[in-house]
């Protein structure tokens, strides 16, 4: 229920987001709209300003037969009107250049213009040669004011860049909110999928340690039962078993109740090394001894080939004993009767590689890299097939990277899997 309330809370923020982005979207494309607007009347404005500094006095110019006209200037159709010959030698006795310039920026514009002057027939009357390839643009985009029967043309080659420019402040602090309240949403998203994650495997860990601690504490109160009844006659041998059953699942809730501790301390990001000088052979033949008998009962063998030249290492004794004994447990655990195991060590320019090899189950490749988060468990189809929480290999790997080292898992389903660690000789060399 608190999932689902999650789901909807997410979807109400993911449309409060989207409707927010819109509205910022809406809002920059109408300020540039107005922009635009503004741009437009100010060429207006500017363009009259032109016009009357052009058309002063240019009636009163006549055309003498010694008159000319500068080079890269389309010189204007035989049978020219007066007026246009006016027009024209005025804009040649004037530096245009400069004249449109001043007058676009006294008026706040300053993207760069190109211009001409045309007859009605869109024909060129002024045109320097750099801007002949803006011809189309002038007669087709171009702003234009009176000049006499003539048309001046005023074309922006980068006003798209220009106004963009002029809002790129507004463009950046909506764009820079817009990619935070993203960011914020997918982030919440995805907390909101890992807790749900989170809240089925903890679910899954409740449920299976659940029946982990009831078989044992059943036996136990079986057995204890059992001793204590007066009316059953038990000998020698039923008294011992009964013994027997007590002390293996008294110490089935130790180890369980360890690997919470573990966990727990994992968790809490308390966990300290106290480092020392251990040889890593001799930890692997202790915690080897231990399990041998578990191994056994299954028909199965622990194999070494430890020949790293060096196993002398600086560690957490304590730690790197659990470390070795969590990934020998789990190659049991993932392993069909008869397991059969193979512990290697090597030397490597650093320290130790160590190996951890079984022929069980093997892991999924869309699972292989997940086998090391916390309360994650390989699905088999029944929850209580294989013993466990899934904290061992968590608790393996925070142990492994306190240490300054690495470990990784090879598998293939079916096929087995190799846990590979490597540990420095020295992993604290400042200390």
């Amino acid at each position: 229920m608190r999932g689902i309330k999650i789901s909807w809370l997410v979807g109400i923020i993911a449309v409060a987001v989207i409707g927010v982005s819109f509205l910022q979207v809406k809002w920059l494309s109408n300020a540039l709209e107005l922009r635009q607007q503004v741009f437009d009347q100010t060429v207006e404005q500017s363009l009259n300003t032109i016009s009357h500094w052009i058309m002063f006095d240019a009636q009163n110019l006549e055309l003498t037969p010694d008159s000319s006209f500068s080079q890269g200037q389309v010189l204007i159709a035989d049978g020219m009107q007066n007026q246009s010959r006016g027009v024209l030698l005025r804009m040649e006795s004037l530096p245009m250049d400069s004249l449109v310039a001043l007058a676009l920026a006294e008026n706040g514009v300053t993207a760069k213009a190109v211009y001409g002057a045309f007859d009605r027939y869109g024909q060129p009357a002024y045109l320097e040669g750099e801007n002949e390839i803006y011809r189309e643009e002038l007669i087709g985009k171009g702003y234009e004011v009176a000049l006499g029967p003539l048309q001046l043309r005023v074309f922006f080659p980068n006003l798209k860049k220009y106004l963009l420019e002029s809002q790129m402040g507004a463009f950046v602090l909506s764009g820079f909110m817009l990619l935070v309240i993203a960011i914020g949403l997918i982030y919440v998203m995805r907390s909101v999928v890992k807790s749900k994650e989170l809240v089925r495997i903890r679910r899954d860990l409740m449920n299976n340690l659940t029946h982990e601690l009831k078989t044992p504490i059943s036996t136990i109160g079986l057995a204890s039962e059992a001793l204590g009844d007066k009316d059953l006659d038990l000998n020698e041998e039923q008294t011992s078993h009964y013994i027997g059953m007590i002390r293996g699942e008294n110490k089935r809730l130790g180890v369980l109740v360890e690997k919470v501790l573990q966990a727990s301390l994992t968790d809490s990001k308390s966990m300290k090394l106290y480092l020392q000088k251990v040889n890593v052979h001799d930890l692997i033949k202790e915690v080897v001894k231990n399990v041998t008998m578990q191994v056994r009962r299954k028909g199965g063998k622990i194999d070494l080939n430890i020949v790293a030249e060096n196993p002398i290492i600086q560690a957490d004794s304590i730690h790197l004993t659990n470390v070795i004994f969590n990934l020998i447990d789990n190659a049991i655990k993932y392993s069909p009767d008869g397991a059969q195991i193979e512990i290697s060590s090597s030397q490597t320019d650093e320290g130790v590689e160590l190996r951890f090899r079984d022929k069980g189950l093997g892991i999924p490749k869309e699972f292989l890299g997940k086998v090391f988060e916390r309360l994650f468990r390989v699905p088999t189809g029944n929850v209580h097939d294989v013993k466990g929480f899934g904290l061992g290999l968590s608790y393996v790997k925070n142990v492994v990277e306190l240490h300054h080292g690495t470990i990784y898992a090879e598998s293939e389903l079916n096929g087995g899997s190799t846990f590979v660690m490597n540990l420095k000789s020295n992993p604290n060399p400042l200390a």
